[in-house]
């Protein structure tokens, strides 16, 4: 046994025993004891990457055991993070498989914290130790076996990895329970208190990376010890909100633990074909795995059926109720919703443009921006729904709630298909000769500054009224802002090095972001009294000017140089040959 991979494996035991005396000995003081006995299943689940990696130990498999280390222990600082709002403000973590507050009493840290932040040290140190073994051999060298190799690396095993990971991140930032305890407040990690938020966000950024990785390691053992060690702490993660609603009469099931859960199964059964090496030939010569990618034209039409899907989806986030109240309760106007509509309509169309082979290429580069309206006005939507929902139990999220969250998660891989196109074609296309375009500079960057005031202060005005924003009043909505913000600066910058009709496309998509934050005055205007536009408006309505001359200005310089080629050309063919 390597002698850094026996350090690392006792670390992660350590870690495991630690956390579960920091749930015996409690991490509050006065003692607020947890809502059910959980300690017991808590040390199965921080044991189960233990076991699992001593396992493949003993069957001679180091680099899948040191995988499953090195992926489990990328979620610790995450955890950690997440704990520490119990020193913060314990009232407000909503664990009850750590403790459940019967009182407004102030609550202070105890012994079972630190034990807790220990642990999860203790966790990360096994994971450098797991990483940082030397002298690894292949799988099978040390008998004298041909040496393994990976086949090589598809698309599609990358694509399901980063799907499941994401499906684990989303299932473990929802809400985790709904609860009818006033004292036991759960909360989604975006709605969550500095320290949870912070930690939950950690962790949704670790699994799809964590996955992603282990996905695309040219490694066999790697791959599949990464891809079991990540599905364990989504298990580990998703498991105690489902021992608590089935413990506690008070505590009731979300969505959000089972997608988790389900997304765990999903990582693990993957890990089993993701994971499994070619024998390599002694008369074969060794060669570097290549990633190949689909066609480009099978790339552009999946990216059109998603935009055309996850158009649809936006537009009965708008027709369909995002509410569930009470019987006898009127629905609240949904104002916030109302940029679904542009923004689904935006997509769609492009998404139908992209299904034609005569324009699926031109259009390509202007979904790669636009789909960036869906989380826009998606985040709005959902901002006011999350806002709601936190009136009462009674209040919860109905079928226009779910339809905008499926709209946001299409416009993510409409995103992804339209990049991947692009990267396919620049691949097929000599961009040797290719110069940053003054002309298209000016405008581009013009909007890009514009941008930056256009989603980052209010749209409308109103008395008593604030609306979410970048620079503060940090909620829900602001993150869609974040996305429009980045998305069009991003295409200002590039703009200028692209092609003339690329350049165009780029540049009218950034244009109809824009147009989506640029229609929240008037349409959602009406829900505060005495409403007026903001500076955001007009700044939206300049930046929308300047990337709409700067579409102009390349579409001109793209017919320019087209022209002076096809002259150059009957020149050529005058002349004769030389």
């Amino acid at each position: 046994m390597p002698g850094r991979l026996r350090a690392a494996l006792v670390a992660a035991a350590v870690g495991a025993l630690l956390l579960a005396a920091g749930a015996i000995a409690g991490v509050v003081s006065p003692p607020a004891p947890p809502a059910f006995p959980a300690w017991p299943m808590l040390l199965v689940l921080d044991l189960l990457p233990v076991v699992l990696a001593g396992g493949f130990l003993l069957r001679g498999r180091a680099g899948v055991a040191a995988a499953v280390l090195t992926a489990f222990a990328l979620i610790a600082p995450g955890r950690a993070v997440a704990d520490l709002q119990l020193a913060v403000d314990a009232g407000l973590t909503g664990r009850p498989e750590l403790l459940r507050p019967t009182s407004l009493a102030p609550l202070h840290p105890s012994l079972g914290l630190w034990l807790l932040l220990a642990g999860h040290l203790a966790t990360g140190l096994a994971g450098l130790l797991a990483a940082s073994r030397p002298g690894a051999q292949p799988e099978g060298a040390a008998r004298g076996e041909p040496v393994a190799r990976v086949a090589p690396l598809r698309q599609g095993r990358l694509a399901v990895a980063l799907c499941l990971g994401l499906a684990g991140a989303v299932g473990l930032v929802g809400r985790p329970f709904t609860s009818d305890d006033p004292f036991l407040v759960p909360r989604a990690a975006l709605d969550a208190p500095v320290a949870a938020m912070a930690g939950g966000l950690l962790v949704a950024i670790a699994v799809p990376l964590a996955a992603v990785l282990a996905a695309s390691s040219a490694d066999p053992a790697t791959t599949r010890g990464g891809l079991l060690g990540i599905a364990t702490g989504v298990f580990v993660l998703a498991v105690p909100p489902l021992a608590a609603t089935a413990s506690v009469a008070e505590v009731h099931l979300t969505w959000g633990p089972p997608v988790a859960l389900a997304a765990a199964v999903g990582l693990a059964a993957f890990a089993v074909p993701a994971g499994r090496a070619v024998p390599a030939e002694d008369d074969q010569p060794e060669e570097p795995a290549e990633v190949t990618l689909p066609g480009q034209a099978r790339l552009q039409t999946a990216a059109g059926l998603l935009a055309v899907l996850t158009g649809v989806a936006a537009l009965g986030g708008v027709l369909a109720p995002q509410l569930v109240v009470p019987e006898g309760v009127s629905l609240p106007a949904g104002y916030a919703s109302r940029l679904l509509l542009p923004a689904g309509l935006l997509v769609s169309v492009l998404g139908v443009a992209s299904l034609s082979a005569r324009l699926a290429t031109a259009v390509r580069p202007a979904l790669a921006v636009a789909w960036a309206a869906i989380p826009l006005a998606g985040a709005a939507a959902g901002d006011a729904v999350l806002t709601a929902s936190q009136v009462g139990a009674d209040v919860r999220p109905g079928v226009g709630a779910w339809l905008t969250g499926l709209a946001v998660l299409g416009s993510v891989a409409v995103a992804c298909c339209a990049a991947l196109a692009g990267g396919v074609e620049r691949d097929d296309v000599d961009l040797t000769d290719v110069r940053p375009n003054p002309a298209a500079t000016v405008p581009a960057a013009v909007a890009a500054v514009l941008a930056v005031g256009a989603f980052g202060l209010p749209a409308l005005r109103a008395p008593d009224y604030v609306e979410p924003g970048v620079w503060s009043d940090f909620r829900v909505a602001s993150w869609g802002l974040l996305v429009g913000l980045a998305t069009v600066v991003g295409a200002a910058v590039l703009a200028p090095l692209c092609r003339p009709a690329r350049r165009t496309a780029l540049l009218l998509g950034a244009a109809g972001v824009v147009g989506v934050r640029l229609l929240e005055m008037p349409l959602t205007g009406a829900r505060a009294e005495g409403a007026s536009a903001g500076p955001g408006t007009w700044l939206a309505v300049a930046c929308a000017l300047a990337l709409l001359v700067g579409a102009l200005t390349s579409a001109r310089s793209g017919t320019r140089t087209a022209e002076d080629g096809a002259r150059g050309r009957a020149d050529d063919e005058r002349a004769g040959p030389v």
